[in-house]
């Protein structure tokens, strides 16, 4: 059911529905953010990991003085 069918045009929006959407576009943003930490930062982060520690490690094909 629209909760959003309830409501007259010229009639001021309830509380309790506003908290409600106010509350779903809060869940939306979070489940963004967590998609981007899991989907994109986090491997980001592994693969500059990686990085690093390949450039930490010696080249066995390079002569050591």
């Amino acid at each position: 059911m629209n909760p959003f069918k309830k409501i007259l045009h010229d009639e001021k929006l309830p509380d309790t529905l506003k908290d409600k959407v106010m509350g779903d576009i809060e869940l939306i943003k979070l489940s963004l953010d967590f998609t981007d930490l899991i989907a994109v930062k986090y491997p980001a982060a592994l693969q500059e990991l990686f990085t690093i520690k390949d450039k930490d490690k010696p080249d066995p094909n390079k002569k050591q003085s």
